[in-house]
């Protein structure tokens, strides 16, 4: 699975999440949004979560992509982490990937999927 980290550049994403996807929350300009990467029928896209929806889950299948030892991480091998412009967001992409889970004041608590 190839993961990618941005901040949406547009309103026209929706959020996979199960709870946002029946309700049809999209994800706005500005917002971070963390993509992975899906192939049907030899066709590929991003489907895309807000930051705050992402699982455990994801995290821990990022954590083990981008391992370089213990607690060590490439976090260069995140698509679009070197784009990120802010600094205080990857930051934060590199705290959430090494405690393992997204920030309290980040988890839109509404995720019940990975």
């Amino acid at each position: 699975m190839s993961y990618r980290i941005e901040v949406s550049k547009n309103n026209r994403a929706g959020c996979t999440d199960t709870l946002c996807k029946a309700q049809g929350v999209k994800i706005t300009k500005g917002e971070i949004r963390l993509g992975s990467w899906v192939e049907v029928n030899d066709h590929g896209g991003w489907k895309w979560r807000h930051w705050g929806c992402v699982s455990g889950l994801v995290i821990e299948n990022i954590r083990d992509k981008i391992a370089k030892g213990e607690d060590d991480y490439d976090f260069d091998a995140i698509d679009g982490f070197d784009e990120l412009e802010d600094p205080e967001i990857q930051e934060k992409v590199r705290r959430v990937v090494t405690q393992g889970h997204i920030d309290p004041e980040d988890f839109n608590g509404v995720s019940v999927d990975n």
